[in-house]
């Protein structure tokens, strides 16, 4: 058991690490919201202040709603996750101790620019060409510069792969209920 804590804790420190330097950089060349620098034809930095949940969602909810949400649900996600994942871990196991290594660096990586902040630090802009307005779902329009993928930041991505790789251990390792005799 000692192994999957070590990874959860090496892989979540390392996310943390990386998204909490990536967004200093982000902040030290980027120093107002919307500023971007061009870095390919179809990807820039952007600053960005989320105060919503990922995609921007949940970011028009009155401040003492939308502080304390995101101040607890972190916690409680990982609460869950931890709680889930250790009862069920079997040894051979190797994607779900990562996925909760990355869930964890994320989690606290946007937690701590909550409460730095009041907002997470945004800034890969990830984007297309368009003319006519029309995108393909999830992206979306933004006048001039294209069809655009909610601009997010290391830590999202951390999750974001988190999510697949519990995907994929779950049609790996499904949980099976014990047999009735």
């Amino acid at each position: 058991m000692s192994r999957i804590y070590a990874i959860i804790l090496c892989l979540g420190a390392f996310v943390i690490s990386t998204d909490q330097w990536t967004k200093y950089l982000a902040l030290e060349k980027l120093h107002f919201e919307g500023q971007s620098i061009p870095f390919w034809s179809w990807f820039s930095f952007t600053l960005v202040h989320n105060h919503g949940a990922a995609f921007g969602m949940l970011r028009n909810l009155p401040d003492s709603i939308r502080v304390a949400f995101f101040l607890v649900m972190p916690l409680a996600v990982l609460g869950i996750l931890w709680g889930s994942l250790v009862r069920h871990y079997k040894p051979n196991q190797l994607l779900a101790p990562l996925a909760m290594g990355l869930v964890f660096g994320g989690a606290i990586g946007n937690l701590i620019d909550r409460m730095r902040f009041g907002y997470v630090i945004d800034f890969v802009d990830w984007f297309y060409p368009s003319n006519d307005g029309s995108c393909i779902p999830l992206f979306f329009y933004q006048p001039g510069s294209g069809c655009h993928w909610p601009v997010f930041n290391i830590a999202d991505s951390a999750i974001s792969i988190a999510v697949v790789l519990l995907a994929v251990d779950s049609w790996r390792n499904p949980v099976t209920s014990p047999t009735k005799t």
